[in-house]
């Protein structure tokens, strides 16, 4: 059974998504790694005459999500069943980007007939890489090579970009492209990430960490591509296994479990190898006791900021302080920090803001209460 690793290309109308999968698909199958692809659902049903005009609009998208669905569960068991190492399946769109189209009554009702929620589908991928629309950058472009099947104007084309990348905020991975450079070069940078993510030729992280003066959450709370993600994370070292972590992500049914093992290369690289975990396994981990080195739970904001992602961290034993970490592609690659952040220091090299660490005090802190 295959290793299968999902991503999602998604962003406003006219980002070049359908260009990007195929150019993916090329690329990765250079590398011999097997490639799935599902097209766009939405424009598969408006090629066919079944159009939001003749359906209604919740009944358009509810269908929509519901073939989507099944088309999902389907090339899924799929790429399962490839006999090799890894397989990708690269999507045009993810479930949630038909929330961009409906109000959130109406995409709660029609996901819950499915048995499922926002934060589950949310995620349920691995990766999500968002193509900014040419109209945030070229209306004059956009005019010009929009989709002949649904033709947004420039207006409504930005406000779904910036509604997508907010609806995604929140993902343990996003990535933003822009679209202010050559489309080629663009495809390059999108090449790079996803070949970051899904490590090849190594799966590397690579992270800057800075401590942060206490931030305004309230702030914070009104910013639309900002999402607030409760995590409680668990450090092991068990003697089948060594040292490794485990890790959940939001609240009771709508949490994802997922354990990582890291390799130090130096300060800043790391080697980092993740598989999700279902919660009874995640519970069994838990409950070893002692093999527990440290234990910390802590409220992360994630927040995509002039294209870049990065996720800030407050934890329950300061109220003065906090932590903001950004994921890089390279050592030397250049980043600014939002002008909201009133930086106190970078402490990448500082192994004591490190989450172990953290975790450890917390562990000696209750010990000690």
């Amino acid at each position: 059974m295959a290793e299968v690793i999902k991503i999602v290309l998604t962003g406003g109308p006219c980002g070049g998504k359908t260009t990007a999968l195929n150019f993916l698909k090329d690329e990765l199958e250079k590398l011999n790694i097997k490639v799935f692809i599902l097209e766009e659902i939405a424009n598969n049903l408006l090629s066919n005459g079944i159009t939001p005009k003749k359906l209604g609009v919740y009944e358009f998208h509810k269908q929509l999500f519901e073939t989507q669905l099944k088309e999902e569960n389907s090339l899924e068991e799929k790429a399962k069943a490839y006999n090799g190492e890894k397989a990708v399946i690269l999507f045009d769109r993810g479930l949630l980007d038909s929330k961009a189209y409906v109000t959130d009554a109406e995409f709660k009702k029609y996901i819950s007939i499915s048995n499922k929620n926002e934060d589950v589908l949310r995620n349920s991928y691995d990766a999500v890489f968002h193509l900014k629309s040419v109209a945030c950058t070229d209306e004059n472009t956009y005019i010009k090579n929009c989709n002949s099947v649904r033709k947004e104007d420039v207006k409504l084309a930005k406000e779904l970009d910036e509604k997508l990348l907010s609806i995604w905020t929140g993902t343990s991975h996003l990535r933003v492209i822009p679209n202010n450079i050559d489309f080629n070069k663009r495809l390059d940078n999108l090449l790079k990430e996803v070949l970051g993510f899904i490590g090849v030729p190594e799966p590397l992280e690579i992270e800057r960490k800075f401590l942060i003066e206490y931030p305004d959450i309230d702030y914070l709370n009104n910013m639309t591509a900002c999402r607030k993600v409760a995590i409680t994370q668990a450090y092991l070292n068990t003697p089948e296994e060594g040292m490794f972590r485990i890790r959940k992500r939001g609240y009771g049914k709508d949490a994802v479990y997922i354990k990582t093992v890291k390799i130090k290369i130096n300060d800043l690289k790391r080697i980092e190898k993740e598989s999700y975990l279902t919660q009874a396994e995640y519970n069994n981990y838990l409950s070893r006791k002692e093999c527990i080195t440290g234990i910390i739970s802590k409220d992360r904001y994630c927040i995509v900021y002039d294209d870049e992602y990065f996720e800030l961290d407050v934890y329950p034993f300061w109220n003065d302080r906090a932590t903001l970490e950004i994921e890089l592609l390279s050592e030397d690659q250049p980043y600014k920090l939002p002008p909201f952040i009133k930086l106190i220091r970078e402490v990448s090299h500082e192994p004591e803001y490190r989450n172990i660490a953290l975790a450890q005090r917390m562990v000696h802190n209750k010990g000690t209460d």
